[in-house]
């Protein structure tokens, strides 16, 4: 018996799981919203005005959340142009919540 299996013949890559926690992160924050939008959809009127803000408040932290991420990541490996861009995007952002 034979193992003929194509991704036999092609290495692993070593870099495969560096971003593990960051994809659990955004599918914990998908399964989030999903179930705050169907909570949202079956609760009482007066519980759908706190499940929208929850719902708008996660849709605009896990990117957020994201790019803090990257930026600790860019720092410790040294890359300060991105780490730069991104801190100023989280700049604006928070600019943006202030004046909101």
């Amino acid at each position: 018996m034979s193992h003929d299996r194509a991704d036999d013949a092609t290495p692993t890559d070593p870099r495969r799981h560096r971003q593990v926690r960051l994809v659990r992160f955004l599918r914990v924050a998908v399964v989030m919203l999903a179930m705050v939008s169907a909570a949202d959809l079956a609760a009482p009127d007066e519980l759908q005005g706190v499940l929208g803000e929850a719902l708008v408040a996660i849709l605009i932290a896990a990117p957020l959340v994201r790019v803090a991420w990257l930026v600790q990541r860019w720092v410790r490996r040294g890359d300060l142009r991105f780490a730069t861009v991104g801190a100023a995007l989280l700049c604006v952002a928070a600019l943006g919540a202030a004046l909101g």
